[in-house]
């Protein structure tokens, strides 16, 4: 807390007042997320009766929040650097500013009309969809072709887990909904809350584990959806108080020295590797990180070892990052962003032909990476406790809608459990990979798994349809608004 805390002690009051304003969008955002959807982690819960609402929203927002602070930042900084460097290593806070709220705004728009209408949307589709849509703007406002003006291979990663993550949920959940009923042949695990004409909740069992897989839910809901707004915090803070956050102000001497050992060991061998490496720039395998016509800040291809060399020249015998002036803590965040974009194409270049040096060079870029890439343990509290408490409210218009309205019958309570347990697992799995997922998709497709793979099962098509339809509007419509409310922010900043 020592360093916003002296943030907040030496910055003007305009400083102040736009850091606040752009957390408190941002913290927003996140409660909206939350209470978007919490439906997808207590919908089961509260739909078969297996606790009371309010117990189950409390739950899942105490899970949520575990979920955060045990999630670790590895999707957080890949919602990062789905904008393109260029971006990254621009020293405009107007720029920045401008992006936040047009992408926030577009967001929360697009979540809450969607919530409203009861509708399943996915949180992360509008986050992202609003984040190539500031792109594609902030591209052509500054001379950038178009494929340029997004960070297209990183995109491309995150929707191919977007786009993979439901199938897998509809087909894990409509296998194990198969196995169980060859195996399982006690009928009160099937039934469905209005055809119990004694008891409105199922049996003990059944009921343990429909609220352990909806916790379940919660947590990898948590420890996914929270990231997304850590990453959004983060290109704020370093947005609008780079000397503070630039780079990471409570890193110890032995850090510090770390990051420039491996700033001289990348450095080293760049210099051993030279003709090779030069000989791959001049085929264009190695490219620069910018590469336009009117550059913001340069990743000159040609220097990366004068680049890479500047790190370790800055940090040589340095014992905190506070001892540099703002404008070398701007340069070392600049090169580090640069030397990594360059390495990390040398990594996967000799993968194929050298894996020891592949190896040796992706230990050396973890290293030399986490001066940036770090996140103050008050921004993970702060987005945790935002998601946690959306979570608490907003549930009751999607739970019927999960509950009754994708498949032909009502839910049953295996069918329930195995669609909770197989879009936490799912989850949970694309934390591993450091993907960015979809719990509203995701569970969705595990209930409509779970359905069709029922004897007499199947979904409403007219309401699949129309979820379907919500879902491939999402990127685009998010994209647009977000694009208009950048262009029109864009001249009343200036």
């Amino acid at each position: 807390m020592s360093v916003i805390w002296d943030a907040l002690n030496n910055v003007n009051t305009l400083t102040l007042s736009l850091l606040l304003l752009s957390l408190g969008i941002a913290l927003f955002y996140e409660m909206i997320n939350g209470f978007h959807d919490t439906a997808n982690s207590v919908a089961m819960i509260i739909y078969t009766n297996s606790m009371k609402a309010e117990y189950s929203v409390i739950m899942s927002g105490i899970m949520n929040f575990l979920g955060v602070i045990l999630g670790g930042i590895g999707v957080a900084y890949v919602i990062v650097h789905l904008l393109p460097l260029d971006i990254m290593v621009a020293s405009n806070q107007n720029a920045t500013l401008v992006m936040i709220y047009s992408l926030l705004i577009s967001a929360v728009i697009w979540n809450f009309g969607t919530w409203y209408f009861g509708l399943p949307v996915s949180s992360s589709h509008s986050l992202i969809g609003s984040l190539i849509g500031v792109s594609t703007v902030f591209g052509v406002m500054h001379g950038f072709e178009f494929s340029q003006s997004v960070n297209w291979k990183a995109l491309y990663g995150v929707l191919t887990a977007l786009a993979l993550s439901p199938i897998l949920g509809f087909g894990f959940a409509f296998l194990l909904m198969k196995a169980t009923r060859k195996f399982i042949t006690n009928p009160k695990f099937f039934k469905t809350p209005d055809s119990e004409s004694k008891r409105k909740r199922p049996n003990f069992w059944m009921r343990m584990g429909i609220i352990a897989t909806g916790a379940g839910v919660s947590f990898a809901h948590g420890s996914n959806d929270g990231q997304k707004g850590i990453g959004i915090i983060m290109i704020i803070l370093i947005g609008i108080l780079p000397t503070y956050y630039a780079l990471d102000m409570n890193s110890h001497e032995y850090k510090i020295k770390q990051t420039r050992d491996s700033a001289e060991n990348l450095a080293k061998f760049y210099a051993e590797n030279n003709e090779t490496l030069n000989q791959l720039v001049n085929d264009k395998h190695l490219i620069s990180a910018l590469k336009t016509k009117n550059t913001i800040a340069e990743c000159n291809v040609n220097q990366v070892y004068d680049t890479t060399s500047l790190i370790a020249t800055k940090l040589n015998g340095l014992k905190s990052y506070s001892e540099l002036s703002p404008q070398d803590s701007w340069r070392v965040h600049t090169a580090i962003l640069c030397s990594d974009n360059f390495f990390g194409q040398v990594e996967k270049t000799y993968l194929l032909t050298d894996k020891d040096k592949s190896d040796y060079i992706a230990s050396q870029r973890k290293i030399l990476i986490s001066a940036t890439e770090y996140v103050p343990t008050w921004v993970i509290i702060a987005v945790a406790l935002a998601l946690s408490i959306g979570t608490m409210i907003g549930y009751k218009r999607i739970v019927l809608t999960i509950g009754e309205k994708i498949g032909s019958q009502p839910i049953n309570y295996m069918q329930a459990t195995v669609a909770q347990a197989m879009a936490m697992m799912t989850i949970l799995l694309a934390n591993f990979a450091h993907a960015p997922v979809s719990t509203t998709h995701i569970l969705s497709s595990s209930v409509a798994g779970s359905m069709v793979a029922e004897p007499e099962g199947g979904v409403q098509k007219s309401m699949v349809k129309t979820i379907l339809l919500s879902w491939i509007f999402t990127l685009p419509v998010t994209a647009l608004l977000s694009s208009a409310i950048y262009y029109c922010l864009s001249f009343i900043a200036k």
